[in-house]
């Protein structure tokens, strides 16, 4: 191997790490690279630059591998660099960088001094030096976590790129609606209106030419990412994952609501949500038809779903319970069943929406809501000043932590009788009866099964789940006519 006097030709290695990023790109790199050029010129050494902007952990790393590269092909005598820590400091990476330069008879040299491969106590420092990035790492790491949660505490984006229909406004750190939200409003509405999702994508991707956020066209888990994306609802959604993007149990999740405009209200969110995740709408793809009571009728005895077949007749009949031997029957005469319950079902709509015109206590909820957004306010507020006294010293960490998670219940507690008042709404109940009472009637004109026009199978599964629980199925031994036990949503 050569001497460290004989080093003429060198790489000089410029790497921004995540937190000098936060401090100016331009200024740091302009600083490393006139001290690390200096160093060069002092030793009247001839040098090629490169330089990237990339995390230690981070492989993918062009500069860097174009620079081994040149490496391989001895074309350097050493690599030059602001500190160890700038070639990697994921240990394992680490090592395989030092040893190609090894290989290579290629030194390792910051303006501190040259490591010489041949020189133990050069290598104990340079190993000392390298379990130290790596410890560095670990530290960042969970600085950098800490400091995620608690932006996101704040109502803060700090998960990525905004989601479709959202742009992130730099000066507040906050979602603000764009123009693309209007699509959004179109899928939600789309799917509440009976579309399923293959017509969606068809009408979003070939009729009106829309894209996702990233440009491709629209496919059937982008649109139900979409649907379940509470951002949409203006709730942040945070402490949804751990470690590799595993994620957590539900019940760990942590929501703060109206921390962004809502592109769509949180009633209509559940209503989609709900249909969305209780009705297939991947059946059109898959070799099992779709019926219209598809998911719907249950075994009265032991609760299991009872499904529907075909026989060798051609008739259709309801299956016997596998489980507990509830008996079949033929599947029209249910079908008929269900209809005229249906249609006997619209008058106790009626009833139920005089009920509460009669008792409308619409101001009362409106009253109480205006208090408990008030107390919300107050309590977020309080957040907001306990984490100012934590920064200044002016609260033990011990009492921080109670004070913190005291607020955090008692608003999640607010949000809570803020969704109960807002159920218990009587105006919302009305409106939602009464467009159960139109989807009930059009159903009722259109069940293309029974009347030879109108709704396909699957378009009257889809409605019948929206306006049906269940349907509880018993035909027991020695029984003469079966049950059939309509639950309404």
């Amino acid at each position: 191997m050569a001497s460290i006097e004989d080093i003429r030709h060198v790489a000089i290695y410029l790497r921004l790490s995540r937190d000098e990023e936060k401090k100016g790109i331009d200024e740091i790199l302009a600083n490393h690279k006139k001290r690390l050029i200096q160093h060069c010129e002092s030793k009247k050494w001839s040098y090629d630059i490169y330089q990237e902007i990339a995390s230690g952990a981070d492989r993918n790393r062009q500069q860097l591998d174009d620079m081994l590269a040149k490496v391989e092909n001895n074309e350097y005598d050493a690599v030059v660099v602001h500190a160890v820590d700038r070639l990697g400091r994921d240990k394992k990476h680490n090592a395989d960088i030092q040893e190609k330069l090894f290989v290579n008879d290629t030194y390792i040299a910051t303006p501190e001094g040259t490591f010489d491969w041949d020189n133990d106590s050069d290598m104990m420092l340079l190993d000392f030096n390298s379990l130290l990035a790596a410890q560095e790492l670990r530290i960042t790491k969970r600085r950098l976590q800490r400091g995620k949660l608690a932006a996101s505490e704040k109502g803060l984006w700090v998960h990525g790129d905004p989601p479709l229909g959202y742009d992130k406004d730099p000066a507040t750190r906050k979602l603000v609606k764009n123009k693309k939200a209007e699509h959004i409003t179109y899928i939600f509405k789309a799917i509440a209106d009976g579309k399923t999702i293959p017509e969606i994508c068809h009408e979003l991707n070939e009729v009106m030419g829309v894209r996702t956020r990233t440009g491709k066209k629209f496919a059937y888990n982008s649109i139900c990412r979409i649907v379940n994306n509470e951002v949409y609802t203006g709730t942040l959604v945070y402490n949804k994952y751990w470690k590799k993007r595993k994620e957590r149990p539900k019940d760990e999740w942590k929501r703060i609501k109206n921390t962004h405009p809502a592109i769509i209200d949180e009633k209509t969110w559940a209503k989609v949500n709900e249909i969305v995740n209780t009705y297939s709408f991947s059946a059109p793809r898959s070799r099992n038809k779709i019926y219209p009571t598809t998911k719907l009728i249950f075994c009265g005895n032991c609760g299991k779903v009872q499904g529907t077949q075909m026989a060798h007749t051609g008739k259709m009949y309801i299956k016997i319970c596998r489980y507990c031997k509830n008996r079949t029957f033929q599947y029209e005469p249910v079908l008929r069943l269900i209809k005229a319950d249906l249609a006997n079902h619209i008058p106790e709509i009626l009833k139920d929406i005089k009920g509460l015109e009669r008792n409308d206590n619409s101001a009362e909820m409106e009253y109480k809501k205006k208090q408990i957004q008030k107390q919300i306010t107050k309590t977020a507020t309080a957040l907001d000043t306990i984490e100012t006294m934590r920064i200044e010293g002016d609260l033990t960490p011990t009492r921080y932590r109670e004070r913190k998670t005291e607020y955090e219940e008692k608003v999640e507690q607010l949000h809570s009788e803020l969704q109960e008042i807002e159920k218990q709404n009587p105006q919302e109940k009305i409106a939602s009866l009464k467009e159960k009472k139109l989807r009930i009637e059009y159903l009722l004109q259109n069940w293309q099964f029974l009347d030879g026009e109108g709704l396909t199978d699957e378009e009257v599964n889809r409605s019948l789940h929206f306006i049906i629980e269940r349907i509880e199925w018993t035909y027991a031994k020695g029984d003469e006519q079966p049950t059939v036990e309509i639950k309404y949503k």
